[in-house]
């Protein structure tokens, strides 16, 4: 519609006036710097990393990131263990279905199918009012299908997730049958019958096990290192935020204190404090 607006010379000029807004508002946003930095958050949680020269390092590459794209982007960060073998299958499986690039990260969400009906955050905290709560909302399997729990900040302290004490140990519920939902979702996703799903999951545990992925909980190998922790840095163009993100309190209830949340994520605050 605007390519077609633009024989005007006034759609032009409000073009050229909404581009020249959104770089002054991109540009603020990167003279702030990374979010997890901002507000003069405090740096101690790091300090539990002390002496881990590898832990230190993939932290360094984190916030380096953050800095380079906080000016466009939000960002969250997803603290997982027990998930792991899910979001790698997803990610195989979009890669051979639908040409998605699974080499820089895992995808923790897979099915079209699961957000006909819960496309976007305000759906989702509707159901979440309306439907699943009033406590423990994001236990319910429907929002599990479409929604994961995230942190603010790498700097966190709370209320729920520390990302340097999560690191190693990763944050999750064991109150899920993981072995059952990858099977569903491989017959869902591909052609395999009830029966061929089981070998399917096996075969994905064994290459887990060669590649040193923990699937303890799925009756496979635990991680030779003893750590079972991931975290996944998940970056939100900041004209989406409020289309894909809101603010929440522990188990999915909504902070409304924070709402809209592309707007308390665009201050210069600290952001150890607060989920989504």
């Amino acid at each position: 519609r605007l390519e077609k607006c633009c024989i005007a010379w006034g759609a032009v000029a409000n073009v050229s006036a909404m581009g020249s807004c959104a770089g002054q508002f991109e540009r603020e946003q990167t003279k702030l710097g990374p979010q997890s930095y901002r507000g003069n958050a405090d740096r101690r949680p790091m300090e539990r990393l002390n002496g881990d020269e590898h832990a230190l390092a993939l932290f360094e590459s984190l916030f380096q990131k953050e800095e380079k794209l906080c000016g466009r982007f939000a960002v969250f960060y997803h603290s997982y263990s027990h998930a792991a073998l899910l979001y790698e299958v997803r990610a195989a499986a979009a890669s051979l279905l639908h040409g998605f690039d699974a080499r820089p990260g895992p995808l923790p969400r897979l099915l079209e199918e699961d957000f006909r009906e819960t496309a976007t955050a305000a759906e989702l905290m509707q159901k979440v009012v309306e439907e699943w709560g009033p406590t423990k909302s994001d236990h319910n399997p429907d929002f599990r299908r479409v929604g994961i729990s995230t942190m603010c900040s790498l700097l966190a302290t709370g209320p729920e997730c520390c990302m340097q004490v999560a690191f190693f140990e990763g944050y999750s519920c064991k109150k899920i049958a993981f072995r059952a939902v990858l099977e569903e979702e491989l017959q869902r996703a591909s052609c395999a019958t009830s029966d061929e799903a089981p070998t399917l999951v096996d075969r994905a545990m064994e290459l887990a096990g060669r590649h040193g992925l923990d699937t303890s909980i799925l009756g496979g190998r635990p991680s030779p290192s003893g750590h079972a922790g991931h975290i996944l840095q998940i970056f939100v163009r900041r004209d989406l935020v409020d289309l894909l993100c809101y603010p929440a309190l522990p188990y999915g209830e909504i902070d409304k204190d924070r709402l809209p949340m592309s707007q308390w994520l665009a201050g210069d605050r600290s952001f150890s404090w607060g989920q989504a």
